[in-house]
């Protein structure tokens, strides 16, 4: 299940100023005017950075990668999302953090999106939607899922905020308690309760 963004295409003007930025970022020139998209989404916790997805058309299959973009041309301030934490949690502060009762849910969904691991990324869903399926479950399982996946529960603290949430990771349903802290986002998660196991839910790998 991926996060639904609204995505617009970069200004044709401030093209080939991020992608000279971009590419510094990689040991390779992956993105040139010609055969690339960029593309920027809109985060509700930031207030300074966007989200800038950029993918190439010449490999094939095409190679797409993400990125936090503030400012504006030819002063961009770009970081690579690595599939690490680190990328977001020590540019919060840069960043410009936005966060209540309802940023917090999303911020939490994009830094669990944001991290791979050899089974995937954690995926922090409210819904039972289709797109959550890999492959078509059973009644029992379909069941099963709408039974355990609920609203996140958000509980403001003197620090930030407890969230209790369902997370679908490899294709295992958690129950977690994730803090995260308002002065600079970082998240922890506290514990966590196996729900659910062989469910048709694990993310797909591209090759």
């Amino acid at each position: 299940m991926e996060i639904k963004y609204n995505f617009q295409s970069v200004d044709k003007k401030d093209e080939k100023s991020l992608i000279e930025k971009i590419n510094a970022l990689s040991a390779t020139a992956w993105f040139d005017e010609k055969n690339s998209s960029l593309k920027t989404a809109d985060l509700c916790f930031y207030k300074n950075f966007k989200l800038l997805q950029a993918t190439s058309f010449d490999p094939i299959p095409p190679l797409t990668m993400r990125y936090l973009v503030g400012g504006c041309a030819s002063d961009w301030t770009v970081i690579k999302l690595d599939g690490s934490n680190k990328p977001i949690f020590y540019n919060n502060e840069k960043a410009g953090l936005v966060f209540n009762e309802e940023t917090v849910i999303e911020y939490a969904r994009f830094v669990l999106d944001s991290v791979m691991t050899e089974e995937g990324p954690m995926r922090l869903v409210e819904t039972v939607a289709e797109d959550a399926f890999t492959r078509e479950p059973t009644p029992e399982q379909r069941e099963e899922l709408s039974r355990l996946v609920r609203p996140a529960i958000v509980k403001k603290t003197k620090d930030g905020f407890d969230l209790d949430a369902i997370i679908l990771y490899g294709d295992k349903v958690y129950r977690a308690e994730i803090d995260v802290l308002s002065n600079n986002g970082f998240l922890t998660i506290i514990s966590e309760e196996l729900l659910a196991e062989n469910m048709p839910v694990y993310p797909i790998f591209l090759e």
